[in-house]
């Protein structure tokens, strides 16, 4: 009966929770072609630094997406800034200079093929790792940006993020 249960939870995920995550990473690696750089200023003396632990391999880029805000969290990355970073020893680190107080949340999935995009299967199912900072982990819903933020306080913040596949 526990397995049955499970079962149903891991279906639940696939059917209502998951299409909106592999819709934020979607807009995640969109953001590498162009995206604004609202939270960097010239000569910033604070570093919001993300690290993505737990990766399976050293082949592709790590891709990090980090909001200033719950506006569009996770979904809508138009007012956040993404980077793309070597793998190095199965870690990943992204550092983002950042000026301003607040709380802030990261999103981030390991590229292994380089093309710069969140890729799925046929059904939509992640065929590569992702994670949220605070290691907030997936229910029936993508996280919220209250979940996954931190706050920053103009120094310097560290965040590891342990990949899921």
């Amino acid at each position: 009966m526990i397995a049955n249960s499970m079962i149903e939870r891991k279906l639940s995920l696939v059917w209502w929770g998951l299409p909106a995550i592999v819709a934020a990473l979607a807009f995640a690696s969109a953001a590498l072609i162009a995206a604004p750089d609202l939270i960097a200023a010239q000569g910033s003396k604070g570093r919001i630094r993300i690290i993505v632990a737990g990766l399976h391999s050293d082949s592709g880029r790590v891709v990090c997406t980090l909001f200033y805000s719950p506006k569009g969290f996770p979904s809508d990355d138009s007012g956040a800034q993404t980077i793309s970073v070597p793998i190095v020893n199965r870690v990943g680190t992204c550092d983002f200079p950042a000026s301003q107080r607040g709380q802030y949340a990261a999103v981030v999935f390991h590229d292994e093929n380089g093309d710069g995009k969140f890729n799925t299967n046929w059904m939509g199912l992640p065929q590569e790792g992702y994670g949220f900072s605070n290691d907030v982990s997936l229910s029936w819903r993508p996280p919220h940006f209250d979940e996954a933020s931190f706050e920053f306080d103009g120094g310097t913040e560290q965040q590891t993020i342990h990949i899921r596949y």
